[in-house]
């Protein structure tokens, strides 16, 4: 389950990066087709629940195992 919370959590980074070049693309004036930049804001906010969902059940059995 650490190895999915790891790799969900590298996921989100990337995508968060990803939506922030977006956002500076979109300001400096050329934003092209606006859809691809969209989809990056959305995917980032759906692996950020995923992952904090993830990190809240890790959290949780290593308590238990304690």
């Amino acid at each position: 389950m650490k190895k999915i919370t790891l790799i969900s959590a590298i996921a989100t980074l990337l995508l968060m990066l990803s939506a922030m070049i977006c956002a500076f693309w979109l300001r400096a004036g050329n934003p092209g087709d606006i859809s691809v930049h969209v989809n990056f804001g959305i995917a980032a906010v759906v692996f950020c629940g995923i992952t904090i969902v993830l990190m809240l059940i890790t959290l949780r059995r290593t308590k238990k195992d304690k």
